[in-house]
C-alpha cells in the first residue's frame, strides 16, 4: 500500500443496509485493455467461476437451509449417556458392548493358528527372556524384593492379554515408574526419610515396602477406572507434538513421543542412572537427598565417597557394561546386516546366568570379595518361602479384609500427593497410548483408548494383591514385540508361562546374582534414552516455544525432582498454550491476482487491494485473554489502513491521481481537495471471522466496540466467513439486536464482492440512529455496586 501524510476527511457513519441486486453484473472501473487485478476478480464474480450470486450469511441460509444447533449441551449429555444406554437397547448392542469391554472373546475365536501360533510362541519366550533381568532389576528401583520384579512380568500381562487392544505393547516393568514406586516406598519405610513420620502418622504400625507397592497400584487402578468412565483419555493430547524414537526399525519419525513427556524421561532416566552408580561401584550406607536440588547433592555425596569403591564390584560392572555394549551394538548389528537374524539375543539373561555361576562358584559375597549378591529368592516350591508366597497371596486375595485397613489407611495417606499420582499416571498412559496407536498404524489395525485405560486399571486392580508394583508398558520390550514379528496378544500367555516356571523352579538358583550385575542392565537400558537430547537439534528450527518446553521439562525434573517437576513441566506447557492465545499474530488480507483467493499480504506479492476495502484476519478464539490485543491489532490495521493512499480512492481514475501525485512531488492535500467529496467511494473493513474458533462474552463486547468505533469514523464494518457455532452464540447472546445479520457473509468473497456493488450504486450514504455500544453500562448491569 501508498502512503500519505493527508488526514482523512470526515464521513458520516451508516448502519444503512444498500439493496443491491445481485444479479446485476459489474462493470469494471477500469478502461478496456490488459489484464488487470481488479478486473480478473470481477470478471471472475461475472463469470462461470462462481456458482451463485454474492450474498449476506441471512440470504445464503435460507437458501441453503440452515439449521441451527440449539442445544449443544443437550446434545452432548445425550451422545454421553447413550454411550451407557445402547448396550441394553437389544442383544446384538450388549454382544458388541460386551465384546468391546472384553476384546479376547472377538479376536480369540477368529485367532488364525496356521499363520500366527509361531510368530506368538517365539515373540513370547523372546519378550520373556527379556522381562526376567528387567523384572529384577527394576525390582531394586521400586525398592521391592527382586521377586516382586518377577511377579510383576508374569500376572499383568496374563490380565492385559483379555482386556487390551493392542498386540504389540509390553505390559510390566519400568524404570521412571519403578523410580516413582520407590519414592513412595521410601516415605513409608525408610526413617531416615525427612517425610516418614508424616507418612506413618495415621497408620497403626508401619507398612512393609510390599504392601507401600500393592496399595500405590491399587490406588492408580483406581484413577484409571475413573478416567475411563469419564472418558479422560483426551487429556494425553495435552502432552502434544512429536519426537523421535530413533528407530529405522519402526520410522524415522516414529509418531508421538510428547515434548513434555521426552523431557520428563529423559531428565527421569537420569535419576534411575544416578541412583545406579552406588551398587555398580559397592558403596554402601550412602547418605540420600531428596526434593529440590537432590540429585547434584547425591552427586556429590558419590563423588566424596570414591575412596570407598568396591574394586570388585567395579571389575564386575566395567565387565558387565562393556559385554552389554558389544552384544548389543555390535554383535546384534552384526547379525540382522549378515544373517538376516530377525531375533534379538537375550544378553541381559546371558550375562545373569553368567555371573550368578561365576558368584556362586567364587562366592562373591565372602571375602575377599564382598560383593552385594540378591540373596534368596522364595519360590511355590519353597513351603519356608514366607509372604511373598503365590499360596500366600492367593490366599491374601481371597481373605482381603484382613489388608483391606492397611491398604485404606496408606491409600488414605497418599492422598495429599494424589494431584501428583494423577500427573504421573497421565504420563505413563499418554506413553502407553503413543506406542500402541504408532504400531496399531505400522500394523494397519485399531485400538480404543478408552479401553486401554479400562484395561490398565483392571490390571492393575487384580494384580494389586500380589507381590508386585505399579506396572507401564516398556518402550524397549514394545519395539522388541515388533521386531521378532509377534501377531496377537497371545503371545503373552507364552512369556507368563516361562516367567511362572522361573518362579516356581528357578527363582532360588539367582540367589548369588552380584548386585552390581542388575545396576549395569539398568545402566546400559537407559543408554539409549540420551538420543532424545537430538530432539533438541530437531525442535529448535521448527518452534522456539516447543523447544522451550522440553529444556523447562528436563530442568525442572532433574534439579527440582521427579513429581514437582512433572507438574512443573505440565504447567509450563499450558502456560505456553495460553501465551500462544493471548498474542496471537494478525494479518492483512489482498487478492490473489487471477483467483478468488485471500491471503495474507506480507506473505505473498502479488496480491491486489481493493479501493477503500480492508481486509483483517485475527488468528485465534476471540477469549477474555486477548480481547485487548484483538482491538489493538485492529487499531493498528486501521492506522496502516487510513496512511495509505488506498483509503481515499475517488471516482475518477486512479492513474490520474498517481500521475498527478508524480508531477507534484509527492500524494499531497492539495490532490484530494480538488475533487468532491461526494464522490467518495464508502470505505468498508471487513473481519476475516473464519480464525474465531470460539468467541466468549468478552470476545462478543470487544465486537460490539469495534463496530461502533468503526461506524463512528465512516466505516462499513462486515464479518466474514464465521463459524456455524460462533454464530449461534451470537444469535443466543443478543448480537444480532446490535449488529444486523446483514452484515455477516458467508466468505470473503461475498463480503468484497457487496462492497464493490455499494460502491458502484453510490458513495457515502446518510446517518440513521442505531443503538450505542455502552461498556461502562453494560458492566454496571451485571457487577453489583454494593
Amino acid at each position: 500500500m501508498g502512503t500519505s501524510p493527508t488526514d482523512p476527511p470526515t464521513a458520516a457513519p451508516t448502519d444503512v443496509v444498500i439493496p443491491i441486486d445481485t444479479s446485476e453484473k459489474i462493470a469494471s472501473v477500469e478502461s478496456t485493455g490488459a489484464s488487470t487485478p481488479t478486473r480478473d476478480f470481477e470478471a471472475a464474480i461475472n463469470g462461470t467461476a462462481l456458482a451463485r450470486p454474492p450474498m449476506n450469511q441471512e440470504q445464503f441460509d435460507n437458501q441453503y437451509e440452515y439449521k441451527p444447533d440449539h442445544s449443544e449441551l443437550k446434545r452432548r449429555l445425550k451422545k454421553t449417556g447413550r454411550r451407557y444406554i445402547d448396550p441394553f437397547t437389544s442383544c446384538a448392542a450388549f454382544k458388541h458392548a460386551l465384546f468391546g469391554f472384553i476384546p479376547i472373546l472377538e479376536w480369540l475365536p477368529n485367532y488364525n493358528f496356521k499363520s500366527y501360533i509361531i510368530d506368538d510362541i517365539l515373540g513370547g519366550i523372546t519378550v520373556g527372556v527379556m522381562h526376567v533381568p528387567q523384572g529384577i532389576a527394576y525390582a531394586l528401583l521400586a525398592k521391592v524384593s527382586a521377586v516382586s520384579g518377577l511377579y510383576t512380568s508374569f500376572l499383568p500381562p496374563l490380565i492385559y492379554t483379555v482386556f487390551g487392544t493392542s498386540r504389540h505393547n509390553s505390559i510390566g516393568s519400568f524404570a521412571v515408574v519403578s523410580l516413582m514406586c520407590g519414592m513412595a516406598v521410601d516415605r513409608f519405610t525408610d526413617p531416615s526419610n525427612k517425610n516418614y513420620e508424616e507418612a506413618i502418622s495415621s497408620l497403626a504400625e508401619p507398612p512393609s515396602a510390599q504392601e507401600v507397592a500393592s496399595s500405590l497400584t491399587l490406588l492408580i487402578s483406581f484413577i484409571n477406572f475413573a478416567m475411563a468412565i469419564l472418558r479422560l483419555d483426551f487429556l494425553t493430547t495435552y502432552f502434544s507434538d512429536q519426537a523421535n524414537y530413533h528407530s529405522r526399525d519402526v520410522c524415522n519419525h516414529a509418531g508421538e513421543y510428547e515434548r513434555v513427556v521426552a523431557g520428563f524421561t529423559t531428565a527421569a532416566s537420569i535419576h534411575v542412572l544416578i541412583s545406579q552408580v552406588k551398587d555398580a561401584v559397592g558403596i554402601t550406607n550412602l547418605t540420600k537427598h531428596d526434593g529440590v536440588f537432590g540429585l547434584p547433592w547425591n552427586v556429590y555425596e558419590i563423588a566424596k565417597r570414591i575412596p570407598d569403591v568396591n574394586l570388585y564390584t567395579c571389575a564386575i560392572s566395567l565387565f558387565c557394561i562393556i559385554f552389554l555394549l558389544l552384544g548389543k551394538e555390535v554383535v546384534t548389528v552384526q547379525l540382522k546386516k549378515r544373517c538376516n537374524f530377525k531375533y534379538t539375543l537375550p544378553f541381559e539373561l546371558i550375562l545373569i546366568i553368567m555371573t550368578t555361576l561365576v558368584s556362586y562358584f567364587c562366592n562373591f559375597a565372602s571375602d575377599p570379595f564382598d560383593v552385594a549378591v540378591v540373596g534368596k529368592i522364595p519360590t511355590e516350591s519353597n513351603p519356608h518361602a514366607g509372604r511373598s508366597s503365590i499360596r500366600y497371596h492367593v490366599q491374601a486375595a481371597t481373605r482381603c479384609t484382613g489388608h483391606y485397613g492397611t491398604y485404606r489407611n496408606l491409600i488414605r495417606s497418599q492422598i495429599s500427593k494424589l494431584m501428583l499420582i494423577f500427573l504421573n499416571i497421565i504420563v505413563v498412559y499418554a506413553v502407553h497410548i503413543s506406542l500402541a496407536k504408532m504400531f496399531a498404524k505400522k500394523q494397519s489395525y485399531e485400538i480404543d483408548a478408552n479401553q486401554e485405560l479400562i484395561a490398565l486399571g483392571i490390571t492393575s486392580v487384580a494384580s494389586s494383591f500380589f507381590p508386585i508394583y505399579p506396572v507401564a508398558c516398556s518402550l524397549g520390550r514394545t519395539l522388541l514385540n515388533f521386531q521378532v514379528g509377534t501377531k496377537t496378544l497371545l503371545s503373552n500367555v507364552f512369556s507368563s508361562i516361562l516367567l511362572l516356571s522361573i518362579i516356581l523352579f528357578l527363582g532360588a538358583y539367582f540367589g548369588p546374582l552380584p548386585m552390581p550385575v542388575l545396576s549395569c542392565i539398568v545402566i546400559v537400558a537407559l543408554t539409549g534414552i540420551f538420543n532424545k537430547f537430538n530432539d533438541l537439534r530437531l525442535l529448535w528450527p521448527v518452534s522456539k516455544i516447543d523447544f522451550s518446553i522440553w529444556v523447562v521439562s528436563f530442568l525442572a525434573t532433574v534439579f527440582i525432582d521427579v513429581t514437582p517437576g512433572l507438574a512443573i513441566s505440565i504447567c509450563y506447557a499450558l502456560f505456553t498454550t495460553i501465551a500462544r492465545e493471548q498474542w496471537p499474530r494478525w494479518h492483512l488480507l489482498g487478492n490473489v491476482h487471477g483467483t478468488l483467493d485471500f491471503k495474507d499480504s506480507e506473505r505473498y506479492e502479488d496480491v491486489f487491494f481493493f479501493h477503500a476495502i480492508c481486509i483483517f484476519r485475527f488468528d485465534s478464539p476471540l477469549l477474555f485473554t486477548n480481547v485487548d490485543r484483538f482491538k489493538k491489532c485492529i487499531a493498528k490495521a486501521m492506522n496502516q489502513w487510513e496512511r495509505s493512499h488506498e483509503y481515499y480512492v475517488f471516482r475518477v481514475e486512479r492513474t490520474k491521481i498517481l500521475t498527478d501525485a508524480m508531477e507534484g512531488g509527492g500524494f499531497k492535500e492539495e490532490i484530494l481537495q480538488e475533487v468532491d467529496e461526494g464522490e467518495a467511494l464508502s470505505r468498508h473493513f471487513i473481519v476475516d471471522c473464519s480464525g474465531f474458533t470460539f468467541v466468549d462474552y468478552m470476545g462478543v463486547s470487544a465486537l460490539k466496540e469495534v463496530y461502533v468505533e468503526m461506524r463512528n469514523r465512516g466505516v462499513l464494518v462486515y464479518f466474514a466467513a464465521s463459524k456455524a457455532p460462533v454464530r449461534d452464540l451470537f444469535s443466543k447472546c443478543g448480537f444480532y439486536d446490535f449488529v444486523a445479520k446483514e452484515n455477516f457473509y458467508p466468505s470473503i468473497r461475498d463480503a468484497v464482492a457487496i462492497a464493490r456493488l455499494r460502491q458502484k450504486a453510490r458513495g457515502q450514504q446518510d446517518v440513521q440512529y442505531s443503538l450505542e455500544h455502552d461498556r461502562l453500562s453494560e458492566i454496571m448491569s451485571i457487577v453489583p455496586m454494593h
